[in-house]
């Protein structure tokens, strides 16, 4: 969700995947926070930064992506994110992980097929 969300609010402005993450990030640092203490403020600030980033590099990167490279980009994130929850749920374990490349990957195969076809 950090990177999909990310990317989205880069290229779209849509931030709505970050404030769901935020949520759940929210109420996991409560509970983290009432045993660890102050150092949750730290990681808190390491996400913003990485978060921050990743936002800024997809709105730099808006200018290169077309309409059906983005598209394709939300394709593949929804997939991994169905790919996060059947992993949470316990029915089949998938290394999601491995699978982030194909998020860069896809718009360089947009412009590939495109310039075949």
């Amino acid at each position: 969700m950090t990177i999909m969300g990310s990317i989205q609010d880069g290229l779209t402005g849509d931030f709505s995947t970050l404030a769901v993450k935020s949520m759940l990030d929210g109420f996991a640092a409560l509970a983290f926070a009432s045993s660890l203490g102050w150092g949750v403020i730290v990681a808190a600030l390491t996400v913003l930064i990485y978060q921050g980033g990743l936002t800024l590099g997809a709105g730099l990167a808006k200018a290169l992506l077309t309409d059906p490279m983005v598209l394709e980009m939300t394709a593949i994130g929804g997939v991994l994110i169905v790919g996060i929850g059947l992993a949470l749920l316990e029915i089949k374990r998938l290394r999601v992980a491995n699978l982030l490349p194909a998020i860069f990957i896809a718009p360089i195969a947009v412009a590939l097929a495109s310039r075949l076809f």
